[in-house]
């Protein structure tokens, strides 16, 4: 069965560094470990829920799963913050009669006319229950363009820049027009039927309809699979790296010259794509529990079965520093 969402992901693993063609059955595995991913989170929001005593679950029980991932929370916050600007301008632009498309794909937002003379303007924030904020009374319910400034250029998304700035230094123009439309690849952006159907999203829990949970999920499956991918392709040139070196021991061991193909070999230089077996390898890698999570229990509780972890960036790089 050929999977849902094959060029969905096809574009996201282009956007995380794999160009080649991959194989269906490679496209699958990553839509099934997705999927796992997804119905995962799904039934955790339904037990916060339930635990809050309410039948559908919200934003925050999904945001609450990563909140240990401090990027990927500011990810969100920003993802969440330019969504609710563009919802205010159009809402404020269809109250005067019109609709500036340029200014939404743009990200610009002007100032109220009804603004005070010399007077900020007020943008929209995202708040977390959990945050220090939320243990005051009194609220800031709007943030001006300076705090804006400065939540677009924290830590995370200066990073998340750096990376795709490496990632498109050496491409065409061509090849950086193709990167830019694939940058828009989503799980849900106008295929929510299809990916309700898909996750289960309404049979293994229900969420408000009027949240962004759509968009959130979209947001972190698109996360995902670039993550997965990254993640393979390291695994593929550890192992393109092993091999040379014990190609290159065992010819000089028996006298020959390496570097030489037969009538059949590969071009020098010819990548192939990320198969099947670098994307369970990758998965692996992604679930691994870092040491300084592990405890001694010394026989006095029984070791539990581990459980499922959202793939993340922040587990690899704990597991990277205890090396």
């Amino acid at each position: 069965m050929e999977p849902k969402f094959k060029q969905e992901i096809q574009q996201m693993m282009y956007i995380a560094g794999e160009t080649q063609e991959v194989s269906i059955q490679t496209t699958k595995l990553i839509e099934e470990i997705i999927r796992d991913q997804v119905v995962h989170m799904l039934r955790i929001a339904n037990d916060l829920a339930a635990r809050r005593g309410s039948r559908v679950f919200s934003n925050n029980d999904l945001i609450f799963q990563v909140r240990h991932d401090k990027a990927r929370v500011e990810r969100l916050r920003i993802f969440l913050t330019w969504k609710a600007i563009r919802r205010t301008v159009k809402d404020s632009d269809e109250k005067e009669g019109f609709v500036d498309e340029a200014d939404l794909e743009e990200n610009v937002v002007a100032p109220a006319d009804d603004a005070p003379a010399g007077g900020k303007a007020k943008l929209p924030t995202v708040t977390l229950p959990w945050d220090a904020a939320s243990y005051f009374s009194e609220q800031v319910t709007e943030a001006s363009q300076e705090d804006l400034v400065e939540i677009t250029s924290n830590e995370a998304a200066l990073e998340k820049l750096r990376r795709n700035d490496e990632r498109t230094r050496d491409m065409t123009v061509a090849e950086y027009a193709t990167w830019s439309e694939y940058r828009h690849a989503s799980l849900t952006y106008r295929k929510a039927k299809r990916f309700r159907e898909w996750c289960g999203l309404g049979v293994i829990a229900e969420n408000k309809p009027n949240d962004d949970v759509m968009d959130i999920l979209g947001f972190l499956t698109s996360e995902m699979v670039q993550k997965l991918t990254a993640q393979a392709l390291k695994v593929q040139k550890q192992q393109a790296l092993r091999l040379g070196e014990e190609t290159a021991m065992t010819g000089e061991d028996r006298g020959l010259k390496t570097g030489l193909g037969g009538l059949f070999a590969e071009p020098e230089g010819l990548r192939k794509p990320v198969d099947s077996r670098h994307i369970r390898m990758a998965f692996q890698q992604l679930q691994g529990r870092p040491k300084k999570s592990r405890a001694l229990l010394n026989g006095t509780r029984l070791l539990q079965p581990p459980a499922l972890r959202l793939v993340s960036i922040s587990w690899l790089r704990m597991i990277a520093s205890m090396r």
